[in-house]
C-alpha cells in the first residue's frame, strides 16, 4: 500500500487550519506547518509502532529556546537530531510520559515531567500534539480535536506503514497460505507432496518456511528490503531481516517448526527415522531470538528494532509414518493449541512480538472413518 505522507500532512494541516488561523493568524499557520513537518521527521527515526508511552510535541507560536513554552523547571535535555530524539524517546518505559518542544531553528528540548503535564494551559500560547497507542490529537487554544485514521494500517497519520503493515502481510500469510500450503515452495515441504495426507514433513523442512515466508514478504512495497538468513553480528543468524528505506524500523523474523519430519537415514539399508519438535522448541525459539535482539541493540544503527517469533506448527497426534490413515479427531488435535512461553519474552520487552502459530493443516480425504 503507497500512501504519500506528503499529501496527508497537508490535508491534516488544512483540516486544522481555519482554527489555527482564528487563533494565531498567520503566524500560527506557519508554526502548524513546522510541527508537523517535525513529527513526520522524527517518525521516520522512531516509528510510531515502538512508541509506548505517552508523547506529547509542542512549538510555541512565539517560542524560543530562550523563552520556551514547556516549563524548564525540570532541566530538559537540549538536543539538536531526530536520530538522538528517538533514541530517548525508546528507551524510556511503558506508561511514563515524555513533552518534546520544537523550536524554529532546529533545536529540540526534551522533558520527562515528574508530573501529568497541563495540556490545556499549553494550547493557550501553542500547537500541542498528543501521541497514545495510536490516538492522535491536536489541542490550539479552546480547540481539542482528535486526528481520523485515514488508513487502519497506519499507527500514525505522518508515517510510513512499516511494523503493522508487516503484521498484516504475516497475519495473511498464516490464512491464505501457510494453513495450506498454497504456495510453489510449500509444496513440496510434505512427504507424499501437498496433495498426500500431509502428516509427515521432510527433512529439514524450515529452509523452504523460511525462503516461502521471505518471498511473501517481498511483496510488501518498494522501499522494503527483505533478506532470508542474515547475521545480527558475526555468529548468530537470524531467519529473516525486513528494512525500510528512510525508516527506524527494522524486523527480525526467526522460524520454527511443531511436528515430525524424515531424519537424515545414515545409509540406504537402514531403516527411515524421524525428528518430532514438540512445545519446547518454540521456546528454544523464542529464548533464541531473544538473544538476537540484544545483540542486535549492539550491532545496528536502526532506533526501533522489532523481533518476531513465527512458528509453523505441523503436529499431528498419533501419527507414526506419513502414510497414516489419522482420525479427524487426531489429524485436527494441534489446531487450536495454543502455546504457552516461559519466560514470555512478549510480556516484558517492547521490542519483541506476541509470537505467531501458522497451523498447517492435513489432507481431510485421507482421514480415516
Amino acid at each position: 500500500m503507497n500512501l504519500n505522507i506528503e499529501n496527508i500532512k497537508e490535508l491534516v494541516s488544512k483540516a486544522y487550519h481555519l482554527n489555527v488561523s482564528n487563533a494565531f493568524g498567520q503566524a500560527g499557520v506557519n508554526t502548524l506547518n513546522q510541527l508537523l513537518n517535525s513529527i513526520r521527521l522524527l517518525y521516520q527515526k522512531c516509528p510510531p509502532e515502538a512508541i509506548h508511552t505517552t508523547l506529547i510535541v509542542v512549538q510555541g507560536v512565539n517560542s524560543t529556546p530562550h523563552t520556551p513554552s514547556v516549563s524548564t523547571e525540570n532541566h530538559p535535555i537540549k538536543l539538536s537530531n531526530h536520530h538522538d530524539l528517538a533514541t530517548r524517546i525508546l528507551s524510556h518505559p511503558k506508561g511514563s510520559e515524555l513533552v518534546v518542544e520544537f523550536f524554529s531553528n532546529g533545536q529540540i528540548h526534551f522533558h520527562t515531567p515528574r508530573s501529568q503535564t497541563n495540556l490545556v494551559n499549553l494550547a493557550k500560547e501553542s500547537i500541542v500534539y498528543k501521541f497514545l497507542c495510536g490516538t492522535e490529537e491536536i489541542l490550539v487554544k479552546d480547540s481539542h480535536t482528535l486526528i481520523p485514521k485515514v488508513s487502519p494500517l497506519l499507527a500514525s497519520n505522518f508515517c510510513e506503514p512499516t511494523l503493522s503493515s508487516l503484521e498484516l502481510a504475516l497475519e495473511h500469510y498464516a490464512n491464505h497460505i501457510a494453513t495450506n500450503s498454497k504456495c510453489r515452495i510449500l509444496k513440496d515441504i510434505w512427504v507424499g507432496g501437498v496433495d498426500g495426507p500431509r502428516l509427515v514433513l521432510v527433512n529439514k523442512p524450515e529452509s523452504y518456511m523460511r525462503d516461502s515466508l521471505a518471498q511473501a514478504l517481498m511483496l510488501l512495497g518498494r522501499d522494503v528490503t527483505v533478506r532470508p538468513e542474515q547475521n545480527t553480528d558475526e555468529t548468530k543468524p537470524v531467519d529473516i531481516r525486513v528494512e525500510w528505506f528512510g525508516s527506524g524500523s527494522s524486523a527480525l523474523i526467526e522460524v520454527k517448526w511443531l511436528g515430525k519430519s524424515l531424519a537424515q537415514q545414515k545409509s540406504a539399508s537402514t531403516s527411515q527415522t524421524y525428528t518430532t519438535y514438540h512445545q519446547s522448541r518454540a521456546q528454544s525459539g523464542a529464548d533464541q531470538l531473544a538473544d538476537y535482539m540484544d545483540r542486535q541493540s549492539r550491532h545496528s544503527s536502526a532506533t526501533a528494532p522489532k523481533g518476531y517469533l513465527v512458528v509453523f506448527d505441523a503436529r499431528r497426534r498419533n501419527v507414526k509414518g506419513p502414510l497414516d490413515y489419522l482420525t479427524k479427531e487426531d489429524a485436527l488435535h494441534y489446531k487450536d493449541a495454543d502455546i504457552t512461553y516461559n519466560p514470555a519474552h512478549h510480556l516484558t520487552r517492547t521490542d519483541f512480538s506476541e509470537p505467531l502459530r501458522f497451523f498447517m493443516e492435513p489432507r481431510e480425504s485421507h482421514f480415516s472413518n
